[in-house]
Formats: C-alpha cells, structure tokens, sequence
C-alpha cells in the first residue's frame, strides 16, 4: 500500500461522508433535498423530545452545514469530526436508538459508522490532501482522538429540553 494511495482514500472519504452530513444540514437549514417529505423541522424536533424545537433543529442543522464543511475541506479536520460526532450520537440517543442497531428497522447502524468515522478522524487528521495540511494546521492526534471520543460517549447526557414546554390545550394530547 502506498502512502499516496492512502492519501487519497482518506480524501474520498473525508469528501464523501463531509458532504453528506453538508446535505444533510441543508435539509434542515433550507428544506433542500426532499426534506419537505419529512415533514416540519418543528414538528419532527418535537417529535423526538426537543423543546424548543426550532433552536434544536436549527442547531443541528448548523452543526451538521459547518462539521460537513470542515470535514470536506480537510480544515480543522478534527472540530469538524467532533460536531459530527456529537449530532450524530444526539440523533442515535434520541432518534434511531429504540429501533436497535439494524437499518431494515429503522436502526442506527449508518450513524454509527458515521460517528466512529468522526472519531477516527479526530485521531489521524484530513491527511495530506486537506486544507489542515496545506496550512499547516493540523492538530489531530490522540489528544483530539480521544477529546472527541469522550464527548460522543457522553453526548447522551446533553438536555434535549430548554425552559418549559407550552402548555396544551385542554383535551388535546401532548407530543
């Protein structure tokens, strides 16, 4: 295995998963890519515990537009892995995680991979093709690695809720 030929898998896949997580944060940012189908940000936030939702999923959806762009460009390789870490175990914890891990259910599998790609991103950097290398930047390492690793495991503990939800109006049933 060449060093180069290395380089450039690292580079397809930091380019890859980055603009998927880019895509994914348009949806919610912009309702680009069929995210319409999905339904309302408001209502989907809610729907999964998150008060206020909007904030929750305006959130999100930064997190995932500006770690998608940093990982994708190679540029603090390791602040772009760690969002994507951390929205994408908020989103097993909150979303994915009572169908179990299988994807046929519904499960977390995919954002597993995608959470343990962030986490090995912390760790090795963009590589040599990024822009972290070019402008000798880069700060990836164990250090990184496992700041990244200990956030993810403890994202869980994050609240989903600010302040107090609105009261429902009597007779209809709550979220």
């Amino acid at each position: 295995m060449s060093a180069h030929g290395v380089e450039v898998g690292l580079l397809v896949l930091r380019l890859v998963t980055g603009l998927l997580w880019v895509g994914h944060g348009t949806q919610k940012l912009f309702g680009w890519f069929g995210a319409k189908q999905r339904g309302t940000l408001e209502g989907e936030f809610s729907h999964f515990g998150y008060h206020p939702p909007l904030l929750f999923g305006y959130a999100a959806g930064c997190t995932e537009l500006t770690g998608g762009l940093l990982l994708a460009s190679g540029f603090a390789t390791p602040v772009g892995a760690g969002l994507l870490t951390l929205v994408g175990m908020q989103a097993i914890i909150a979303v994915k995680g009572p169908n179990g891990p299988w994807i046929q259910d519904d499960g977390y599998e995919y954002l597993a991979v995608l959470v343990a790609i962030g986490i090995a991103f912390a760790f090795i950097g963009g590589g040599q093709l990024s822009l972290d290398s070019a402008l000798g930047t880069g700060f990836a390492g164990v250090g990184a690695g496992i700041v990244v690793a200990a956030a993810a495991a403890l994202s869980p503990l994050l609240p989903r809720r600010i302040g107090s939800a609105p009261a429902t109006a009597p007779g209809s049933a709550e979220h």
